[in-house]
């Protein structure tokens, strides 16, 4: 068992690479570029000023060694600037929210521990009676309700 756990802690090195190449490869894939204004109506950087962001942020550099900055970046904790919230870095709106999530994560798992248990109890003491059938209608309906709907009973 122990080599089985270690086999699959291991495991997560070559999983969160994948995630990490194949998300930074999604975003350099996306048209655009991140140096251009994203209103329709804006007026677009001059070449100089392209090149001196560009300079800046290391996107004149090839792209190896973008990815090897992205990872450090990653190790760091510096998910730079927040797309939406222009002045605000993306750590400090993951340190803001991230109570709230955990908050959400503990009492999903809570309700989830107070009626799974007992209802999967009920409904293997009463193998293929009626309450089995309402027990199991009910976890189907539990595992099907969309995430959205089932936060706003949480």
């Amino acid at each position: 068992m122990a080599q089985y756990i270690a086999r699959r802690l291991l495991m997560i090195i070559p999983t969160l690479i994948a995630i990490s190449l194949i998300t930074f490869v999604i975003m350099h894939a996306t048209p655009g570029s991140p140096l251009q204004p994203s209103a329709p109506n804006a007026n677009p950087l001059p070449p100089a000023a392209q090149q001196a962001l560009a300079r800046r942020f290391g996107l004149d550099k090839p792209l190896w060694q973008q990815y090897l900055v992205y990872l450090k970046n990653i190790w760091n904790l510096d998910f730079g600037i927040s797309y939406q919230y222009r002045t605000r870095e993306v750590k400090d709106i993951i340190y803001r929210t991230f109570p709230i999530s955990l908050h959400l994560g503990a009492m999903a798992m809570a309700v989830a521990i107070l009626v799974g248990i007992p209802l999967g109890v009920l409904a293997a003491v009463n193998q293929n009676g009626p309450v089995d059938y309402v027990c199991s209608l009910l976890a189907t309906l539990g595992v099907s309700l969309p995430n959205f709907i089932l936060a706003l009973f949480l």
